[in-house]
């Protein structure tokens, strides 16, 4: 299902930076659908595995919502970004399934803080309703994602670590967005600081 247009009323300079940020926040979430949906298929317990698959349908549901804003912003060039942020999509799935719960819970706490800082009062994201209350939707949704993610491999980790699992994704998703720098400066974020804040796993993201 695709999304309503939307009626962006950004300046010239922020939309050109949203739309180069538009594949790195949306280039994952058909993946990660197609993820949560093999998750549910493998889960025994029935509460778990619908959980997954609303999950699953949530995301492409964002896809859409991506979709429909990249429509609406100017044309840029995205190739480069779009290959990087593939590829550590794809390294997201190594390994096993409590292992890519770990990466998904660290992941998407990752984008709920760029989310958050895309949406910081003051910024040209959050001067522009349409944009900012669909970048809010989103980021409530992943919120979610990240308490089930978690409290899935809390509870059946037993005793296995996984926060090495989880910094390692955080650190190769501070990497991808060294490509976007200048987009997230045109959106009055800090890239560098950005980059330090997801470079640190938030305390007890996977512990009791």
């Amino acid at each position: 299902m695709r999304a309503a247009p939307l009626d962006v009323r950004l300046g010239a300079d922020a939309a050109s930076a949203l739309a180069t940020l538009v594949p790195l926040l949306g280039c994952g979430e058909e993946a990660a659908a197609i993820a949560f949906d093999g998750l549910a298929a493998r889960d025994g317990d029935p509460a778990t595995a619908v959980a997954l698959r609303t999950i699953a349908e949530e995301e492409r549901v964002h896809d859409s919502l991506l979709h429909s804003l990249a429509e609406a912003l100017p044309a840029v060039s995205t190739e480069a970004l779009q290959q990087q942020a593939r590829r550590f999509h794809i390294q997201l799935g190594r390994g096993s399934t409590l292992a890519h719960l770990a990466r998904i819970a660290a992941i998407d706490a990752g984008v709920c803080l760029i989310l958050s800082r895309l949406l910081r009062p003051g910024g040209p994201v959050s001067a522009d309703t349409a944009v900012a209350q669909m970048l809010a939707r989103i980021r409530r949704d992943e919120t979610r994602h990240v308490r089930l993610s978690r409290a899935l491999v809390l509870e059946r980790a037993e005793g296995r670590p996984f926060e090495d699992v989880a910094a390692a994704a955080r650190e190769a998703l501070a990497n991808v967005i060294t490509l976007a720098a200048d987009a997230f400066e045109g959106l009055a974020v800090d890239p560098a600081r950005l980059q330090a804040d997801l470079r640190a796993l938030p305390q007890g993201l996977l512990r009791a």
